[in-house]
């Protein structure tokens, strides 16, 4: 059924009823009307907190990236690194974009695909594909690697804070 249709028959219905059922139905239409608007408000607002949650956390990593006072290990760095990236929607990283990526901050660790590899042994980073051994490696962040890069930002934090303060 198209919506001229719908439309139709809402319209017959509501001709068929007397003047006290006809104002009763507006009044319904109305309040689905308000809630739908409601929703779809409510709807735009959580994607612009998500976008601005996004953009926070992109700042604080190139905060830590970028401050040159916090002496981060090779894992920290590719763990950082990584995280900026699927931020940045880059659902499959490889090791090349990410030594790109880590290099423009002076963190590029002296071997990344095998600091990827280790990461990938604790379960902190899955392999896609890209095993072969001269291509770039291309994985991603597992939920325990997520937990463990909130870990670390929070750590971070911490840490920079006790320094300025």
């Amino acid at each position: 059924m198209d919506d001229s249709s719908d439309l139709k028959k809402i319209a017959e219905l509501v001709w068929s009823l007397e003047l006290e059922g006809a104002k009763a139905a507006y009044e319904v239409v109305h309040k689905i009307i308000e809630t739908k608007e409601a929703v779809e408000g409510a709807t735009e607002k959580i994607g612009i907190r998500q976008d601005q949650q996004t953009s926070d956390e992109l700042r604080e990593v190139r905060g830590f990236l970028d401050n040159t006072s916090l002496e981060l290990n090779g894992p920290e760095c590719v763990l950082l690194g990584s995280f900026f990236k699927h931020r940045e929607n880059v659902d499959l990283l490889d090791t090349r974009s990410l030594n790109v990526t880590l290099d423009s901050y002076g963190r590029k660790p002296s071997n990344t695909t095998s600091t990827v590899e280790n990461l990938e042994k604790k379960g902190l980073i899955e392999f896609v594909a890209g095993e072969n051994l001269h291509a770039h490696k291309t994985f991603q962040l597992t939920p325990q690697g997520y937990a463990e890069v909130r870990d670390l930002m929070s750590r971070l934090a911490r840490k920079n804070f006790s320094a300025v303060g």
